[in-house]
């Protein structure tokens, strides 16, 4: 009898315990108590930082290639919507080399680790698009509300591929020549009057280089096509419609001889220079003239440098200008929840007021109509030397799937080469023509 009593008290006790211990673990569930460590994957999205969490915070990771001045303004604007937009979204930007992003990046949307949303140039939409790497953005404009006939439709048109959206728009713009004013005088040139045909450009930078100050009339790099010098002669790069090069012919075998001369034998341009460098060289002086885009504005405007801009020179036959633009894209996963918060971002940018602080602080054209017809943006001394040159853009590699490849495998190597005084124009072109047409039959 005794030991059945004992058991029996055992039993009670061991049932009072057994019930303490469940109501503690239902008070803590119902408190919103977590074992989990603060930074741990509650909320967690694939191929983002986070979302959600208990204080409704959503987390965006933006990466992009603005090393330069213009990324400090975008730095700056970030940091507003940050503090201003009423959602309690909060973008972690992160700032790398153009080379690291695109080494970084594919891997990164591979693996569904990518950031929230990404910056690139319209040129990289059809090979990301064939890769199944983005996502379409039709739904952006009823999304968002935003008016889409509001901004230029040509604009508009680079962010589509197959007639759907993979990227916003954030900006456009031709390559412009910049000139020193200040070096110009200095050489006896008019400083209001750059150079109107390449052969002028030629002479120009003869006159203006000084190896003894380490100033050249001139830059090229490899980085860049030099797409205008090869139009401006009547060449051509590809037939993109129908998937062939057009490289090897008489005028630009003749056009890369001229530029080969001036680099090599004339020492214009700092041989084996990158498009950094030359930047840099510009910024402090050092440069007479450069094609390069509207980002180079707000650096030699902080710098002091007395500058002018104006469109690329004429050829033997025509003058035309590389269209360009960068956009907002989303890689494959990022959730709805993220792509919605990405939006808002996007929507902000697009405010007449962000896309105006744009253009004043960078010198990139204006593309909505409100910008375009604002009176500041009207008197602005840029604005007046770049606004009517909209008509020579003319696309280079945009909505090729192999654009990228093309350039990076192809005219930069050619480019460097011949920049170098390391082989001959007409064998290096022909090299070149023969793997464009075998990208392109790869490719089909």
């Amino acid at each position: 009898m005794r030991k059945w009593l004992l058991k029996m008290m055992c039993v009670v006790l061991i049932l009072t315990v057994l019930s303490m211990i469940l109501t503690s673990c239902g008070k803590q569930e119902k408190e919103g108590v977590s074992s989990k460590s603060e930074g741990s994957d509650v909320g967690e999205t694939k191929g983002t930082e986070s979302s959600g969490g208990s204080s409704g915070k959503i987390t965006l990771t933006f990466w992009n290639g603005f090393t330069g001045s213009d990324g400090e303004v975008l730095r700056d604007i970030v940091n507003r919507f940050n503090e201003n937009n009423g959602k309690n979204i909060e973008i972690k930007m992160d700032i790398m080399p153009w080379d690291t992003y695109f080494q970084k990046l594919p891997p990164a949307i591979a693996t569904n680790t990518a950031p929230s949303f990404v910056l690139m140039g319209a040129e990289y939409i059809p090979e990301y698009v064939s890769n199944n790497s983005i996502q379409p953005l039709d739904d952006f404009w009823s999304t968002t509300g935003l008016n889409e006939s509001n901004f230029v439709k040509n604009v508009l048109d680079m962010y589509k591929y197959q007639g759907k959206y993979y990227m916003t728009p954030m900006q456009y713009n031709l390559m412009y020549l910049y000139w020193n004013k200040d070096l110009f005088k200095d050489a006896g040139l008019d400083p209001e009057k750059p150079p109107e045909t390449w052969e002028q450009l030629g002479e120009y930078a003869v006159k203006l280089t000084d190896p003894s100050k380490q100033q050249y009339g001139f830059g090229a790099t490899k980085d860049d096509a030099l797409a205008p010098l090869i139009w401006g002669n009547g060449g051509e790069f590809w037939d993109a419609d129908n998937q062939k090069s057009l490289l090897d012919s008489p005028q630009n075998i003749k056009t890369y001889e001229w530029l080969q001369d001036l680099v090599v034998n004339k020492k214009v341009s700092p041989k084996g220079a990158t498009g950094a460098d030359l930047d840099n060289l510009l910024k402090s002086g050092k440069l007479a003239m450069y094609i390069s885009g509207p980002w180079q504005v707000n650096g030699l405007r902080t710098e002091g440098i007395n500058f002018g801009i104006t469109a690329p020179p004429k050829g033997t036959v025509t003058q035309a200008s590389p269209i360009g633009g960068c956009g907002f894209a989303i890689p494959r996963g990022t959730s709805d929840e993220l792509k919605t918060a990405v939006y808002e971002f996007a929507k902000y940018w697009l405010s007449t007021e962000i896309l105006k602080e744009w253009t004043m602080k960078n010198g990139f054209p204006p593309f909505s109509e409100e910008v375009i017809n604002d009176p500041d943006i009207l008197n602005d001394e840029i604005q007046k030397s770049i606004a009517p040159l909209g008509t020579l853009g003319k696309s280079y590699n945009l909505g090729i799937v192999v654009g990228s490849q093309l350039h990076n495998d192809v005219i930069e190597p050619m480019m460097d080469t011949i920049l170098m005084g390391m082989g001959d124009p007409a064998n290096e072109v022909k090299k070149a023509s023969e793997m464009i047409d075998q990208i392109f039959q790869n490719s089909k």
